[in-house]
């Protein structure tokens, strides 16, 4: 308990029962426990290694008795997805989501070419991905965002032949080695992860899910904390205010000067203490199934 420590466990779970059963603790498998100080990082990809050679020879069959019929049958199995939080996305995709060189410029892995990614006070953030709406969408045309990019176009992202081309180039790139980047270009893939050796990889369209728990937990708890106003808990912050005017946007929600004081102008999302109290109460007298709430 004095000691902090880091231990890893990767799980395979087989979807192919059904969502009551696959989701029993006892139809998990723990492929690999990984114990050590710190996070693996890089590292991982080495201990990955067993675990993928097991799952090109699940695709490639084993022999296995059916018991039923008493006859020998080739079992395959593939992978769907990996779940995980979103710092293990590095890790697992060897995307460069964060460090020193990217600064979480290309932390969104569906920006590809051109990442919407802008410099504010003390982060960075994403704007723009109206883009990625249906054309004529309600909240396409009253976006403030718009005046930021210069066009609303879809924004270009990387087919397969020009994946595996940026995976080719660092193919070599081993832990601890230090890759040449070039000052006019960010790279945005730092390493190739052994999950690339599986044939079938490059053909999946989700390979990585966010761990719904975290999303749960970071998106509601923002949402609710910045409804309510709970201090600490919410976004509308000063800085929040303040990037605004460094945009040069929602101006009715900047700042507003008065006198030697400045004041700060309510959002439309903000609630009075009579439907704050309205809106807990129908929490509280909320009735759910069990295993629901």
């Amino acid at each position: 308990m004095n000691s902090s420590y880091s231990m890893w466990p990767i799980f395979v779970i087989p979807y192919n029962l059904p969502p009551w059963l696959c989701m029993q603790e006892s139809n998990f498998m723990m492929s690999l426990l990984i114990p050590g100080p710190h996070s693996q990082g890089k590292a991982f990809d080495v201990f990955l290694q067993p675990l993928v050679e097991d799952l090109l020879e699940l695709w490639r069959g084993v022999d296995t008795l059916d018991a039923i019929t008493g006859k020998d049958f080739k079992l395959r199995a593939a992978v769907l997805w990996c779940i995980h939080d979103y710092p293990a996305l590095s890790t697992l995709s060897g995307c460069t989501t964060s460090g020193y060189f990217a600064c979480g410029y290309f932390a969104c892995l569906h920006c590809d070419k051109s990442p919407l990614s802008y410099a504010i006070r003390s982060k960075i953030c994403y704007i723009g991905h109206g883009c990625f709406l249906p054309k004529g969408h309600r909240l396409c045309k009253a976006s403030d965002f718009k005046s930021l990019h210069g066009n609303s176009a879809k924004l270009g992202t990387f087919t397969i032949e020009e994946l595996l081309e940026e995976l080719e180039n660092i193919r070599d790139v081993r832990v601890g080695q230090k890759r040449k980047r070039s000052r006019d270009r960010v790279p945005i893939w730092g390493r190739r992860v052994c999950l690339w050796d599986i044939p079938y990889w490059p053909s999946l369209k989700l390979r990585h899910n966010f761990d719904v728990m975290h999303i749960e937990k970071n998106v509601c708890e923002s949402l609710l904390g910045t409804i309510l106003d709970i201090k600490g808990k919410l976004k509308d912050t000063t800085n929040a205010r303040l990037d605004l005017a460094d945009l040069k946007i929602r101006n009715e929600l900047q700042f507003q000067h008065n006198g030697d004081d400045y004041d700060m102008p309510k959002a439309r999302y903000t609630l009075s203490k009579s439907k704050k109290t309205q809106f807990l109460n129908f929490l509280k007298d909320a009735k759910f199934l069990d295993g629901y709430a």
